[in-house]
């Protein structure tokens, strides 16, 4: 439903060459870098300043709510809390997102408004009627003699200041609420998605929770002073949302993806870039940063799927057809990322050899620098063992033979490379003229034939480069080594000198993976190809959601989408499918204990109880008692009431944290928020109302230019820094409109305006705060990195899973789509539950622990992982396309199902797991290096048979890729062993010259 424009897909890629290609900063060292914006600041695009715009005048027309007298009278005294609601939830995505988002904070707002008024019915209840009156009759009384004392109602101040209060009451509101706020917390943790409604619903408890026991009778309408303006800032948005640049889940979703696909055709840049300047791995980094970028942009898009069903869209495409999308572009992501990862592993491979050979031990031995005082060196035994594979490696014959191997694909592979950047330029462009043209400048029926044709141009071209690349690439890589065969194409090597064929193998294995990307391209580009033959008119479509729910109640087939005889064919992952094979990973057997069931219940409640759910819970609740109890204490009552104490108990709660790390940054950044927002408030008040009591129209004007401010951080700050932003944004509200509402609507406890709120609610954030502090610190938090390290370990363990998985069915592998998609679907998953630890990782630098992992090692383990996971995702897969024969040459060759060498890889992985758990120091001696006895292995494979005619099979590169993810998988366990003894270090040292007596 948008009408935006975004720049073509060959314009985004040479402006990304421009400022980010490896090739053009190797070979124009010349040309001056482009200067960049930092990331909160490069959003000057048309899409980013239209979400602004929409934003902003969510806000803005919120805050004018504030200095239109009708509407101010009618909200009350926290008129300003609206826009606490839009810098919460601004209207910056699609529409349903949003009404969910909306629904998630009333769901809060309206069950703590229906169990407040529960709990304030039963504790007036508590009191008897007679000594209700009897305490209002000496109100009265009171009242009476303070008339004259003060401008505001006497009674009322009476009342504020703790004249009603009673023990029963106050008691059975802080038993209730106290149970309802605690419910909450651990809602907030177990369910992420719905904290708003937890932080919503403590904010409406809280009025009850300090206001309640005051009041002398049953008022249930007292959280309206904040839910009526909530409601009304949730219509705007609503409003602004449906009205100014409105986006559907269809267009999100095309959004997402074209920008997903400009992503991935970066890396072919990369992929020039890893050909032609090797050995240099100074690309490293970029790959690493693409890889995690890509992988974000697609965890960013999947969820939209979800609701592509209930969409109401106009535009070319139906829901259903971008749908038929995802598996495509799946594969293509797939096949970018297994050919980042083998240049990664090349990287990572040489810089590891460096690493060795820079601290080689045997030459300090030599050189007699091995003594007392030296530091020791961590997996001292694997690492000699190590040194001898490295001089086989760094060897001049090894060395040039992957050189040569590389600069010839660097020519073979040109034209394929081409084809494919082409099909990724073609692919984006398909997908940014269907999303952008929907309501003007579509195309006329000529300009879109004229398109498709020049897009099945280019799937002609890359089908003819693909299929030309295998031999011409196989001519190259032969050429290149020509002199380790004889005039019969035979090998005349030794066994030992196999080492000397290692480049081809790695072109070999860099050959498959670009065709898989290739293959991939070219399945995805026949889609969309399909789908402009099919739809060339613009059209309304409407949900398909409750047709399907339909169709799925009464056992009727969905309807194919566009080209079903083709989508058929293309394999689906279906949930079924990846349950199945997860369930297969997770193969335990372990005796349990029979326990009677009043023993179960205890355990249970008691586990319940100190899990991580419960421990934040009872931080919360112990905050929410020390910052409410003053508001209910006759002696403090009127002081709490009059300087807002409520916004410290606001602060105490959302302030709690799980893990210290969490807390010293959260406190850090939000205090300087608090500062930042209250000086951009007080500049706000007095440039808007000078030295006056409010000028409407002047704060109007000024509240216009904040709403742009505000929203730009709110929208466009790292996530990191995002709660900084919103107390931020909310204390420049509450410094103006607490200004503004003294002047007009003088209450009891209004604290002034301009400075006079700034200092207030400073000091009520610090306050609060300093509460979180004592709470969260007593006892002493959980350890972030400790629970980090548990994370690794579970993905450790469910790397062992699929290992085991891998070998019990080796007999059975086949060809098999559908699994080969679970595979995938489930590496993805894992690969972005490690992925999704980078954040936490980097917040380690603020803990204060004692811990052995911190965010240098912790960051070091995670990587590993992520290169363990896909090359074990990449060898099940490839295996299953084996021959027979093939499979069992590889067996032999590689020693996989040998007994010692499973044995040594699962007693490795659960020693490295158990003790990212417990901290507890390896042993000396593993049976690592694996990598190494995995080649002591090969070396009885005979080579006399070892021909050109048969390295020329197809198999035969099949067989490379295996053997190379084999490889890398243990290498990836021996870089683990390694980094973790640098953290937990090593027990059970044993001599290096142990011999026999």
């Amino acid at each position: 439903m948008s009408v935006e424009r975004q720049p073509s897909a060959s314009t985004q890629e040479k402006e990304s060459h421009n400022g980010n290609s490896p090739t053009l900063q190797k070979t124009n060292t010349t040309a001056t870098k482009k200067r960049k914006l930092p990331p909160f600041l490069d959003h000057f695009n048309t899409r980013d300043l239209k979400i602004l715009f929409r934003c902003s005048v969510a806000f803005w027309v919120t805050s004018l709510l504030i200095v239109i007298e009708p509407t101010l009278q009618t909200f009350g005294n926290a008129t300003f809390f609206g826009c606490i609601v839009v810098v919460f939830l601004p209207p910056s995505g699609v529409v349903l997102v949003f009404l969910l988002g909306a629904f998630t904070m009333i769901l809060g707002m309206g069950l703590a408004w229906a169990w407040g008024v529960v709990a304030m019915k039963a504790a007036q209840a508590t009191r008897p009627q007679a000594e209700t009156l009897a305490r209002l009759q000496a109100l009265g009384i009171q009242a009476a003699k303070n008339t004259g004392a003060t401008t505001y109602s006497p009674a009322s101040v009476l009342v504020y200041n703790g004249f009603m209060l009673d023990t029963r009451v106050t008691v059975t509101f802080f038993c209730m609420l106290s149970l309802f706020i605690y419910f909450m917390a651990r809602l907030r943790i177990k369910a992420p998605k719905f904290a708003l409604t937890a932080i919503f619903a403590w904010i409406v408890t809280d009025v009850f929770l300090t206001i309640g026991p005051l009041l002398p009778s049953f008022q249930g309408t007292i959280p309206q002073v904040l839910i009526k303006p909530a409601a009304a800032a949730i219509a705007i948005s609503l409003a602004c949302s449906m009205l100014i640049f409105p986006e559907s889940t269809s267009h999100m979703t095309l959004f997402g993806m074209h920008k997903l696909v400009t992503s991935m055709a970066s890396s072919l840049d990369l992929t020039r870039s890893f050909l032609n300047n090797y050995p240099d791995t100074s690309h490293l980094e970029s790959m690493q940063a693409l890889r995690a970028g890509v992988l974000g942009g697609w965890a960013a898009l999947e969820p939209a799927f979800g609701f592509l069903s209930f969409d109401l869209s106009f535009g070319h495409w139906s829901a259903q057809d971008i749908a038929s999308l995802r598996e495509p572009v799946r594969r293509v992501m797939i096949g970018s990322m297994s050919l980042l990862a083998f240049e990664i592993l090349q990287g990572r491979s040489r810089d590891r050899m460096k690493q060795l050979a820079s601290n080689d031990i045997r030459t300090q031995e030599l050189a007699g620098k091995e003594d007392k005082q030296k530091k020791h060196t961590y997996g001292r035994h694997q690492v000699m063992q190590s040194l001898n594979l490295v001089d086989a490696l760094r060897e001049p014959e090894a060395v040039q033979s992957v050189s040569d191997s590389y600069q010839a694909l660097s020519r073979a592979s040109d034209p394929l490379l081409e084809a494919c950047k082409s099909a990724f330029q073609a692919m984006a462009h398909s997908i940014h003229e269907n999303n952008s043209r929907r309501w003007f400048g579509r195309m006329s029926a000529e300009q879109f034939a004229e398109m498709r044709q020049s897009h099945v141009d280019v799937l002609e071209h890359l089908r003819e480069e693909r299929a030309k690349f295998p031999d011409v690439a196989n001519e190259a890589l032969f050429a290149s080594h020509q002199h380790l065969f004889d005039e019969n194409g035979r090998f005349h090597g030794q066994t030992s000198e196999r080492r000397k064929l290692g480049g081809m193998f790695f072109g070999f294995n860099f050959e498959d993976r670009l065709l898989i990307l290739a293959a991939a391209l070219e399945r995805a580009l026949e889609q969309i190809t399909l789908l402009e033959k099919e739809r060339t008119k613009v059209r309304i479509w409407f949900p398909t959601g409750l047709r399907k729910f339909g169709a799925w109640a009464f056992g009727g087939s969905r309807a194919p989408a566009i080209g079903a005889s083709s989508i058929d064919d293309m394999p689906q992952a279906d949930k079924a499918t990846i349950e199945e094979l997860q369930q297969s990973f997770k193969r335990v057997h372990k005796p349990t204990r029979k326990r009677n069931k009043i023993s179960s219940v205890i355990l249970g409640f008691g586990q319940w109880l100190r899990n991580d759910e419960g421990i934040f819970a009872l931080r919360v609740l112990v905050a929410t008692l020390a910052a409410a109890i003053p508001a209910v204490c006759t002696t403090s009552a009127g002081f709490y009431y009059r300087e807002k104490g409520l916004w410290a108990l606001i602060m105490a709660q959302t302030g709690t944290a799980s893990f210290s790390a969490e807390f010293n940054f959260a406190f850090t950044t939000r205090i300087f928020g608090t500062i930042t927002g209250g000086v951009l408030g007080m500049l706000g008040w007095y440039i808007g109302s000078g030295s006056g009591t409010g000028n409407p129209y002047g704060l109007g004007a000024v509240l216009a230019v904040y709403a742009v401010i505000l929203m730009w951080f709110r929208l466009y700050t790292p996530p990191q820094l995002l709660q900084a932003v919103m107390i931020g944004g909310a204390t420049v509200i509450l410094v103006i409109g607490y200004g503004y509402i003294d002047t007009h609507i003088p209450t009891y406890g209004n604290p002034g305006w301009g400075y006079e709120v700034f200092w207030r609610r400073t000091v009520l954030v610090l306050v609060g705060f300093a509460i979180s502090f004592i709470v969260t610190l007593l006892p002493w938090p959980s350890s972030l990195s400790r629970n980090i390290a548990h994370k690794l370990s579970g993905v450790l363990d469910n790397e062992a899973d699929h290992y085991a998985a891998l070998l019990s069915s080796w007999s059975d592998l086949d060809s098999h789509d559908k699994h080969t998609v679970a595979v995938e679907a489930v590496t993805i998953q894992l690969a972005g539950q490690l992925n999704a630890l980078s954040g936490p990782i980097g917040s380690l630098k603020f803990e204060l622990s004692s811990s052995v992992f911190d965010s240098t090692t912790c960051g070091r383990i995670k990587s590993i992982a992520e290169f363990i996971n896909y090359q074990l995702a990449h060898l099940h897969i490839r295996a299953a396309t084996l021959t027979p024969e093939l499979r069992h040459r590889f067996t032999n060759a590689s020693g996989i199902l040998d007994h010692r060498s499973i044995a040594d890889v699962m007693v490795v992985m659960s020693i490295v797991a158990q003790s990212l758990k417990t901290g507890d120091p390896l042993p000396a001696r593993l049976p690592t290096p694996l990598l190494k006895k995995c080649l002591e292995h090969g070396h009885g494979t005979a080579v006399e048979n070892l021909t050109i005619d048969v390295l020329k099979k197809e198999g035969v590169r099949g067989y490379t890729v295996c053997m190379s993810a084999y490889l890398g998988f243990l290498s990836g366990i021996d870089e683990l062993v390694l980094a973790l003894k640098e953290a937990v270090g090593e027990a059970h040292h044993i001599p290096d010259d142990l011999k026999l007596a």
